[in-house]
């Protein structure tokens, strides 16, 4: 998986600033702080890992496509910057160091810089004087323009490789190249308004939501004749639906005038829940007239369990819409289908790693700290000159989880929140 990622004037991250992801990653602080724009830095390493970084492949990374020249540090007192610049590693040893350029006069981001490694030795290489591909043993004679200044070079090179290596960055890149930052909006989950970028399986927003559920059941059914175990393992995800309590039924049919409103704008299917205290004769809600938070889950639950949902994928505001219980335990299952990609007896199934936000205090109560996989950063502003500030949430070196809960008398970690123990969580 991803395990590192360094980003230096990106934004609000002016310094240089290194992660170190596991499976789950959680950022928290308080609004403003720029827990987004890490989300979008992996959208845009994403974007350079796949064909382009235009403005058209960044709005499908979920990336919000603001003038080229703010996506660099702009901050008083401190040097504008002409480039900003990603350093990804890799588990497996692959790194791939990208600087990229937004100039004032330029309607698009240009790659300046690109290097591709695997255990340190150079597999591709860009600068302003050209190109270099070592892992063929030669310099390319490639003149000025002929490759686009969007272009990035593993779209490019790629297909020069050696098997070997070319196997090796394909099992890293390709996954990274599917991410999307999925943010749910309530307008599209009704079905009051059309998302513009149609990404699969469900859209940014939840735009194709009854699409999707198709998919769900027919995958569902599937499995319920060929694999049990695994089809009870997906039913267990999909009852995050029912936990609201008022439903324990959706289907996708045809649109229906008696009950679908007249402001949806879906083309020729609605989603359709029973309300199970209502009587038989008026208890069929479209989404329209469902409630929100049921939405919400219901869009979880397909990038959870859809075949087409990439397995490395990024939620902002995962707790939108949620109350307190349903928020922690929807992180649980986020987190129990994360893990469940290790178990290869099951199949290609589940998420390989996840990168969230939230402002609710009982998230961060699913996660256990001594877990390694799963991890909490809280994001700041620096007091001196409000740049971002990312450190990881965890016990004291050498400290039992016994010996952690004694010192903090026993507090979870949505108590220490709310009660301002945990430094810079609260955004003061």
């Amino acid at each position: 998986m991803l395990r590192n990622l360094t980003i230096h004037g990106f934004k609000s991250i002016r310094q240089e600033t290194s992660i170190e992801f596991g499976k789950v990653n959680l950022f928290i602080g308080g609004n403003g702080v720029g827990k987004s724009n890490i989300l979008e830095a992996i959208g845009i390493l994403s974007a350079c890992l796949g064909r382009e970084i235009t403005s058209d492949e960044l709005n499908k990374k979920g990336v919000r496509l603001s003038v080229p020249t703010l996506f660099k540090s702009a901050f008083k007192n401190h040097k504008l910057r002409s480039n900003f610049d990603l350093k990804a590693k890799w588990d497996s040893g692959v790194s791939y160091d990208v600087s990229v350029s937004a100039g004032m006069q330029s309607e698009e981001l240009n790659f300046h810089s690109e290097l591709i490694s695997i255990n340190g030795a150079k597999v591709i290489g860009r600068s302003p004087h050209g190109f270099t591909v070592p892992a063929i043993g030669r310099t390319l004679a490639i003149k000025e323009g002929e490759i686009r200044s969007t272009r990035g070079i593993w779209d490019v090179f790629q297909h020069l490789l050696p098997d070997e290596k070319k196997s090796v960055l394909q099992n890293e890149f390709n996954r990274l190249e599917q991410y999307a930052i999925y943010s749910p909006q309530t307008a599209f989950l009704r079905g009051t308004d059309i998302e513009s970028v149609s990404v699969k399986p469900v859209g940014l927003s939840g735009g194709g939501l009854p699409k999707a559920m198709t998919t769900i059941f027919a995958f569902l059914g599937n499995l319920r004749r060929n694999n049990p175990e695994l089809h009870k393992v997906y039913m267990d995800i999909l009852a995050l639906v029912w936990m609201p309590g008022w439903t324990g039924s959706v289907s996708v049919k045809p649109l229906n005038p008696n009950i679908v409103s007249s402001q949806v704008k879906a083309s020729d299917s609605a989603l359709y829940f029973m309300d199970k205290h209502m009587h038989s004769s008026r208890n069929q809600l479209s989404a329209y007239d469902s409630s929100e938070g049921t939405l919400y889950l219901l869009f979880m639950v397909v990038l959870l369990m859809h075949p087409e949902a990439p397995r490395v994928l990024a939620v902002d505001n995962i707790d939108s819409a949620l109350n307190p219980k349903i928020t922690r335990k929807l992180l649980e299952t986020v987190i129990r289908s994360t893990c469940m990609a290790k178990d290869k007896s099951l199949g290609e199934i589940g998420l390989e790693q996840v990168f969230l936000t939230s402002h609710n205090p009982t998230s961060l109560d699913a996660f256990d700290l001594f877990n390694d996989d799963q991890r909490i950063f809280v994001v700041m502003r620096d007091p001196e000159d409000g740049s971002s500030v990312i450190k990881r949430l965890q016990p004291p070196a050498g400290a039992t989880k016994a010996e952690w809960i004694k010192a903090s008398n026993g507090k979870n970690l949505s108590e220490m929140w709310i009660e301002g123990k945990i430094k810079g969580a609260l955004g003061i």
